[in-house]
């Protein structure tokens, strides 16, 4: 993961916070689950994760081409892969793919790529510019009985400083 990369993660961070999305998740857990983990983890959630929670990952990112800004400048737009996995378990009166889905197309309403509702989470980078977010696909995994895994995938497009 370079600066870049990491600015995205911050400003995903930053987007989920500001969204609402962890009061959904979290309605589904006790006070001290709360107080001890995160919903929002990054490639891996901690031993003994209550349901439901997500997971972040990030594939290899592409550059689509580099420029220079100036004799001192260097600036790469990049395409960065990132997949979120909802992982959810059976709930009162909700089964987990229920859960998952329903999480799910609350993650998409914020980061975008529902049919009916606008992106409404800002990706706003420290170093560079946000120029497109794109949605790739969302499906679900029947993990067990009583477990079951959303998974969204997005395309973040950058344009950010790589040598100043």
């Amino acid at each position: 993961m370079t600066v870049a990369t990491a600015d995205l993660h911050k400003a995903i961070n930053t987007a989920w916070d500001a969204s609402g999305l962890n009061a959904l998740f979290q309605a589904y857990w006790t006070a001290a689950e709360m107080a001890r983990f995160v919903v929002l983890n990054d490639q891996e959630a901690a031993a003994g994760q209550p349901y439901p929670y997500c997971v972040v990952g990030q594939s290899s990112s592409v550059n689509i081409s580099r420029m220079s800004g100036g004799v001192n400048t260097l600036r790469v737009v990049r395409d960065v892969t990132l997949r979120f996995d909802i992982y959810a378990g059976q709930e009162t009166g909700k089964t987990a793919k229920e859960v998952a889905a329903e999480l799910g197309e609350e993650l998409i309403k914020v980061f975008g790529g529902h049919p009916t509702v606008a992106a409404t989470g800002a990706i706003i980078l420290t170093n560079g510019k946000h120029l497109i977010t794109q949605y790739q696909n969302d499906f679900g995994i029947r993990i067990d009985d009583n477990e079951y895994q959303w998974v969204v995938e997005y395309l973040f497009r950058i344009d950010v400083p790589v040598a100043v």
